[in-house]
């Protein structure tokens, strides 16, 4: 390929990421980034999380992911290029607690470990997905809680 044609196709790949980039902050009123956000898990592989529960995603400036997985907490590291996803060095607490909410932590936990995947929704929803598209959903989370 030519040196021009090169160019022209770098130029129209950006202008597409761009264009994406561009429509996402018209629809939500904001650029959305992981970073630095905070995220209330609502749906796990299309259930809704139990009432009561709480389970929840944060995205550190600094590449460090941790939450909230229902009965224990967990943490881990997290690094994005596009709309890939990768979580590593992920840890957690070990309590017992009630077993559907065990078991609730268990899904999440394992769908966690599995995501490549993320986007955001034209309502502000991340929606966080696997390779074999199973998906998890979840909603900024409210300032003032944790």
């Amino acid at each position: 390929m030519s040196l021009a044609k090169n160019i022209l196709a770098m130029l129209l790949v950006t202008g597409s990421l761009w264009g994406c980039s561009l429509s996402q902050e018209r629809a939500t009123g904001k650029t959305m980034n992981l970073a630095g956000s905070q995220w209330q898990v609502e749906e796990i592989d299309g259930d809704p999380v139990a009432e009561g529960s709480d389970v929840t995603i944060a995205f550190t400036d600094e590449g460090r992911v941790s939450g909230s997985a229902s009965c224990n907490r967990y943490q881990g590291g997290w690094d994005a290029n596009g709309t890939q996803l990768e979580l590593s060095r992920m840890a957690a607490t070990r309590m017992a607690c009630p077993e559907p909410l065990m078991q609730q932590e268990n899904r999440f936990l394992k769908l966690l470990g599995d995501v490549q995947h993320y986007q955001f929704e034209a309502d502000g929803r991340l929606v966080l997905e696997t390779a074999d598209g199973t998906k998890m959903t979840a909603v900024p989370q409210s300032s003032g809680r944790e």
